[in-house]
């Protein structure tokens, strides 16, 4: 249950700090350091729980719909 809850402590800063994306087509040095700091950080956030055998495949599905999220939030109101 300790897993659960850091890994959902984790999982929310990670979303609170990307919410507002650059768009994805965007080639900017900003823009490029914000799609790879965000890839970087879910993917330490998922190797984190990998010895976790039970709840690693619920934590490798909330980093990916997170980037999925971000992704979308992209996409929002032309940005």
């Amino acid at each position: 249950m300790d897993d659960e809850f850091k890994f959902f402590q984790e999982w929310w800063k990670i979303l609170r700090k990307y919410w507002n994306p650059p768009e994805k087509k965007n080639e900017s040095k900003q823009a490029v350091e914000f799609w790879y700091g965000l890839t970087r950080e879910c993917m330490a956030l998922h190797k984190k729980y990998e010895s976790n055998k039970i709840f690693e495949p619920f934590a490798l599905k909330m980093v990916v719909e997170l980037i999925a999220e971000i992704e979308r939030r992209s996409k929002i109101d032309g940005r």
